[in-house]
């Protein structure tokens, strides 16, 4: 399986920096495919399987962070998504609602950062 438009694009957000972590982990995408989908009902969790090839970022074994949130019509609080790091290796993403059904078709969505400035989350990479 494939990343769906929305997942490629907060996976792509959320590693959008030139921090050295982010980079080597973004350089991961293109060696990934989906390995597991399950939708929850206010959510979604997608299983990554990454190449075997694939370059493993420096950073503490198990890293979950999220800094992208979601306008999503049909939303009316939005939704946020974690990222799951496991031994350098992109490993999963998670994508909830605020308490809301999840849609069962996104065609349109505006993602944006919680903290514009990042401060929290490069503290987490050091």
């Amino acid at each position: 399986m494939e990343l769906e438009p929305l997942e490629r694009a907060v996976l792509c957000k959320l590693l959008d920096s030139e921090h050295s972590v982010l980079v080597t982990l973004r350089q991961q995408i293109p060696d990934l495919s989906v390995k597991s989908r399950k939708r929850t009902g206010v959510g979604f969790f997608t299983e990554f399987a990454i190449a075997a090839t694939a370059t493993a970022a420096s950073v503490a074994p198990n890293i979950r962070f999220g800094d992208v949130e979601a306008a999503i019509p049909g939303l009316q609080h939005g939704a946020g998504f974690v990222l799951y790091i496991d031994d350098g290796l992109l490993r999963g993403l998670e994508g909830y609602t605020y308490d809301e059904s999840w849609p069962e078709l996104i065609e349109a969505f505006n993602l944006r950062y919680s903290d514009p400035e990042r401060k929290g989350l490069f503290k987490t990479f050091g």
